[in-house]
């Protein structure tokens, strides 16, 4: 310490104190009849677009807010990032049929549908959406449905994601690759694989979210209806 140097002080008098240990907040996820709830719960469009996209893709939030309609391949189903932090992250990704409805509807909504414009944008001017406008947007839908826990608006849907993908029947290989991981050990911080889980087991197309899919019970469908949120400044 300085003080000691200019040996204003004799001995550091903090020497030998312990830290104080801080808890480190574990994420919350999600599950998947959780995310049917939230996913009906919100009033505006373009933010339940990007809610379903989030946990049924797993793209960081920086990839999601990047994405231009010329990475959307609605014929083939296939989603492809191309800003990411990393070579590994450039991947492309299988929509399922549920999201693609949801993005075919979404430019119904939208002035801005050139190839190069953005996906999820600012409803007046086209300029990238603010990420906090959506988590507040997320969180009203959590309150409406009951959830009063702490869920990071981004990052735990991506570790929703990957966690139902693997109790869906996605195999290690296949959710490293939609995460864009340079490795398993990533990916294994984010998922805790049974031990009955190896590298060949079958993918089943519902990734755990069949709760998402419209039932005689909970019907749900996509319209290209204008929400009046969705108008405001972001």
């Amino acid at each position: 310490m300085t003080a000691v140097r200019e040996e204003l002080v004799e001995t550091n008098p903090v020497t030998g104190a312990e830290r104080p240990k801080v808890r480190r907040r574990k994420w919350r996820i999600l599950e998947p009849v959780e995310v049917g709830r939230v996913l009906r719960a919100f009033t505006d469009e373009q933010a339940r677009v990007m809610f379903l996209t989030l946990v049924l893709t797993g793209v960081r939030r920086f990839e999601l807010l990047a994405l231009r309609w010329r990475d959307v391949d609605l014929v083939e189903s296939v989603l492809r990032v191309r800003e990411s932090k990393t070579e590994d992250g450039e991947r492309a990704i299988a929509l399922s049929p549920i999201l693609v409805e949801a993005v075919v509807a979404h430019p119904e909504r939208s002035a801005f549908k050139g190839a190069d414009e953005l996906v999820f944008c600012h409803p007046k001017c086209g300029s990238r959406i603010d990420h906090e406008w959506y988590a507040g947007e997320f969180r009203a839908a959590l309150k409406a449905v009951g959830i009063t826990d702490y869920v990071r608006p981004f990052h735990d849907l991506r570790h929703a994601s990957l966690t139902n993908g693997a109790a869906g029947g996605e195999t290690p290989i296949a959710l490293m690759a939609r995460a864009g991981h340079r490795s398993m050990a990533t990916t294994n911080q984010y998922v805790p694989w049974p031990a009955s889980c190896s590298a060949t087991r079958p993918q089943r197309s519902s990734s755990g979210y069949s709760a998402l899919l419209p039932t005689t019970d909970t019907p749900f469908r996509w319209t290209s209806r204008c929400s009046g949120g969705s108008t405001s400044s972001r």
